[in-house]
């Protein structure tokens, strides 16, 4: 009859010639107990190779117990050893970091909702206003102003005057210099189009709208101006609070126009307006 193997005995003994069962394990159990030490002396040789003083790494328990420690060449990781080697805890350095980006980012999160949500109450506020602005006309050309033309400043005040609404210094005003036909039947999605295309279009600089009468004798409108400027870089330009500028646009044409607003964050909103005959 085969002889029965007693377990705890092979635990406490071993086969021979076999390592016993808690050999093994105890030995496992060694080399995966380690300490974190500060390394007080560079250690060129052996199985430490390219660990320099001043910096911190986890070892054996006994390697650090048996060899560093006595040697001084390192220290255990305590924080009254950091503070005795003038160093900072890389892990309480790298929880301090990811704890501070976390609340960037949950700031930036909240100011992005607020801008966001801001835009959208000034649209929803805006999408059935039109701002009035009335102008004298030059009798000649019933349809320009004379004198004077509408700029984005006067948008603005008449804005602040007419629906309560004041821009702080970084929100900006770009006039679509083209009048808008049946401005009051567009829809939010097709004004937003409007003011969207005038990123892509190269808006004249210092332009001043004018009526003069064509071979035809119908009205032509004539755009004077120093000279175009790409609107992309004019949106570059406008995205730092420091360089935000409203558009030199000088219109004398009287209609119906659309502007668009740009507010924090970079979000727009359409703004309807109309330039009328005193």
């Amino acid at each position: 009859m085969a002889s029965t193997i007693c377990f705890s005995s092979l635990l406490c003994r071993g086969q021979r010639g076999f390592p016993s069962v808690s050999g093994i394990i105890q030995q496992q159990l060694r080399h995966k107990h380690q300490v974190r030490v500060i390394v007080t002396q560079d250690l060129p040789e052996g199985h430490m190779r390219g660990i320099y003083a001043g910096e911190v790494h986890n070892v054996a328990a006994g390697y650090a117990r048996n060899y560093l420690i006595p040697k001084k060449m390192a220290v255990y990781a305590t924080p009254r050893n950091f503070e005795r080697c003038g160093l900072i805890d890389p892990d309480i350095a790298a929880k301090e970091e990811a704890a501070q980006q976390k609340l960037a980012s949950a700031t930036e999160s909240d100011e992005d909702n607020a801008d966001l949500k801001a835009a959208d109450l000034l649209r929803r506020y805006l999408r059935s206003k039109t701002v009035k602005i009335i102008r004298h006309v030059d009798p000649n050309q019933p349809l320009m102003c004379h004198p004077g033309h509408v700029t984005a400043q006067n948008l603005r005040e008449k804005l602040s005057k007419q629906l309560k609404i004041d821009l702080e210094e970084h929100e900006t005003i770009h006039i679509r210099n083209e009048p808008v036909v049946a401005l009051e039947e567009k829809g939010e999605a097709e004004l937003m189009q409007l003011i969207m295309e005038m990123a892509t279009v190269n808006v004249p600089v210092k332009t001043e709208v004018e009526v003069s009468a064509g071979e035809d004798g119908t009205d032509a409108v004539a755009v004077e101006g120093e000279g175009e400027t790409n609107a992309n870089d004019s949106v570059t330009a406008t995205s730092s609070q420091e360089k935000a500028k409203d558009c030199d646009t000088k219109i004398k044409l009287l209609g119906d126009y659309v502007a668009k607003i740009t507010l924090a964050g970079g979000h727009v909103v359409p703004l309807k307006f109309n330039i009328g005959r005193r």
